[in-house]
């Protein structure tokens, strides 16, 4: 099997990352299960602090968080989650009056005129992207469970390559310069893949 292209620790998972469809639609939260329900949120190294600062402010959507309290946990592993609240979600997430699933960060980034997807964890901004290993060896993937939610979609063709909503995910979580390369090397690695089964089918004409 060719290695996966790599953008600095990251291998590419090609077949996972263009077989998928993403349309952010937080209405789809309030008729089917969602990921603010579903897991327990994982802080990476150097969040913490950043979140905690989020909290007097995103205390004013939730009624339940006082804004002195520390909605953090630090997790029988040793690595920091966010604790839940009512409902099973996120301490940070709430239901609007429309029924509508919201984060409270990124709700209070906006009001702070902040970007909310570089306020929330990490973990949130690229889901259903996935990046498992370590920092010395990644895949950038799809979350094994990504389908069984309504914004999440197989798609029948992937042509281009990557869907729009993939993208966008990965630009801003990595940013623009990431995205470009990622296109070009995957581009080139699906182009090598055509190349090498037309000539072992050459070979055995």
């Amino acid at each position: 099997m060719k290695p996966l292209p790599k953008i600095g620790p990251y291998a590419i998972d090609v077949a996972a990352l263009s077989g998928l469809a993403h349309r952010y639609d937080p209405k789809a939260c309030s008729r089917t299960d969602c990921c603010c329900a579903r897991y327990e949120v994982a802080i990476a190294p150097g969040e913490l602090e950043r979140l905690r600062s989020y909290v007097p402010l995103a205390a004013r959507y939730l009624a339940e968080l006082d804004p002195a309290a520390d909605p953090f946990k630090l997790a029988a592993n040793g690595q920091w989650v966010i604790d839940k609240g009512k409902a099973a979600l996120c301490r940070f997430g709430y239901r609007t009056p429309e029924g509508i699933t919201r984060c409270a960060i990124h709700a209070a980034a906006l009001e702070a005129g902040r970007d909310p997807w570089t306020a929330k964890p990490r973990v949130c901004a690229l889901w259903p992207l996935a990046a498992t290993g370590s920092a010395k060896g990644s895949l950038l993937t799809v979350a094994g469970d990504a389908y069984e939610f309504a914004c999440n979609e197989r798609r029948r063709r992937p042509s281009p390559l990557f869907d729009p909503g993939v993208l966008e995910l990965v630009e801003r979580v990595f940013g623009a310069v990431f995205r470009g390369e990622m296109i070009e090397r995957c581009e080139a690695f699906i182009a090598r893949g055509q190349r090498d089964r037309r000539s072992r089918s050459g070979r055995r004409g």
